[in-house]
């Protein structure tokens, strides 16, 4: 497993479990995951349970088939674990902003330092009401990340989904964020707004990384696909 698999082990680890349980060893990933699905204990299967199954999705594996010595589990075909990573969504909704002239360029000088207070411009000019989120920086801490924090409800997921779905629409989503990373240290055109330099992407499990720490104490991992068929029926209600 690469060292970058290992650290979202253990960050899903500090997740879903205190700072203070007591620490055990597990032989390999295998291990770790039978205990996880198999586990009985009082109060804690729940947890168990979302551990493991944000450990499939890191891994790849099937969640839904029991982990036993033939590794069945480990056959998921990419289009179904490309879905099921799209499904674990952050709970209160979490928008992962980034500055990609710090994440791309290879020269400090070459980087445009953003503030928050600019970042609230940008939302205000796509339409986004201020005072509905909180903006603060994420990780690292070289200020390339910026986290726009929802309030637990309907509304608040649908906001987060509205800022989602622009820069989507205006190919700055987390797929474009990726292929710009593929060409790093390449010279860009340069940007006429300070959009263009932005893209941003609703948090899922795998965006943990991104979080400051009291925002990751807070959050929970929750069913995109749930959360949207409320929303839909609460659109309904209203109609």
């Amino acid at each position: 497993m690469s060292n970058l698999k290992k650290c979202f082990v253990y960050l899903l680890f500090v997740h879903f479990f205190s700072y203070n349980s007591v620490a055990r060893k597990f032989l390999d990933i295998d291990a770790l995951m039978s205990h996880a699905y198999d586990t009985c204990k009082p109060g804690l299967k729940t947890k168990h349970l979302g551990f493991h199954k944000a450990l499939c999705v890191l891994m790849g594996w099937n969640w839904q088939v029991a982990p036993d010595s033939s590794k069945a589990y480990q056959s998921f075909s990419s289009e179904e674990v490309n879905a099921m990573k799209g499904d674990l969504m952050l709970w209160p909704p979490v928008v992962v902003i980034h500055n990609s002239s710090i994440a791309n360029k290879p020269k400090v000088a070459e980087a445009k330092i953003v503030s928050v207070e600019e970042i609230e411009g940008v939302l205000a000019d796509i339409g986004f009401a201020s005072g509905k989120a909180k903006i603060t920086h994420g990780k690292p801490s070289d200020q390339s990340v910026f986290v726009v924090k929802f309030l637990p409800t309907i509304s608040g997921f649908q906001e987060a989904m509205r800022i989602h779905n622009h820069f989507r629409a205006e190919n700055h989503g987390k797929e474009e964020l990726e292929q710009t990373k593929g060409e790093k240290g390449k010279t860009a055109a340069p940007a006429d707004k300070l959009e263009e330099l932005l893209y941003a992407h609703i948090a899922l499990a795998e965006d943990l990384v991104y979080l400051d720490d009291e925002t990751k104490k807070r959050c929970v991992v929750s069913s995109k696909n749930e959360i949207e068929a409320k929303a839909d029926a609460t659109l309904n209600l209203d109609s």
